[in-house]
């Protein structure tokens, strides 16, 4: 998975999702969970290091970013246009969204590859008592459900074998009430 952001400005309000802050991406002093047990890079303050590394890749322009990281300059471009156009409107029309939307302007812009490490992933979007998949405002958005530890309750820690009970449970909860829905058809 490739993430695609333009530098921001450092924003103290973690709950803003402003994407690529002046920090570094990796937490240096962490105090519980896994992360304590594995050996771990030593990430540079200002992302600087892993700039030069190639690890982060850097653009002043979409078209450029696109070719570096392997994507059609044209789809990243009306990506980032369309966004901008529901920013203007202060409303998303792909996913509702009406709160935390800023606009994505000129470069340079950067990328970075993501994947799955560990043993599992924790956090991710919240989800309500029904499974349902919540916006930031708590309003559910109709018809995404999510179980196990897909908007777990324990955010981003591990907490051993507490995610079976997760899975289990939100399974179950999440699964009668999408079944429970009405058929497309009938909507």
């Amino acid at each position: 998975m490739v993430a695609a952001v333009h530098a921001l400005p450092d924003v103290p309000d973690f709950r803003s999702r402003r994407c690529f802050s002046a920090g570094p991406l990796y937490d240096k002093h962490p105090s519980h969970g896994w992360t304590q047990i594995i050996e771990r890079y030593e990430w540079s303050g200002d992302n600087s290091a892993e700039l030069a590394k190639g690890w982060i890749k850097t653009a002043t322009g979409l078209t450029e970013l696109a070719s570096l990281i392997g994507l059609d300059p044209s789809v990243l471009e009306n990506t980032v246009a369309r966004w901008n156009e529901c920013v203007g409107a202060k409303h998303d029309h792909d996913f509702g969204r009406t709160l935390m939307m800023a606009p994505i302007g000129s470069g340079p812009y950067y990328a970075v590859e993501l994947s799955p490490s560990m043993l599992n992933t924790q956090g991710g979007p919240r989800r309500n008592e029904k499974g349902q998949i919540v916006r930031p405002d708590g309003s559910p958005i109709p018809r995404l459900y999510s179980a196990g530890e897909l908007g777990s309750i324990y955010s981003y820690l591990y907490q051993g074998t507490g995610n079976i009970g997760e899975c289990l449970a939100f399974g179950r909860v999440s699964g009668r009430n999408a079944a429970g829905e009405r058929a497309w058809e009938e909507s």
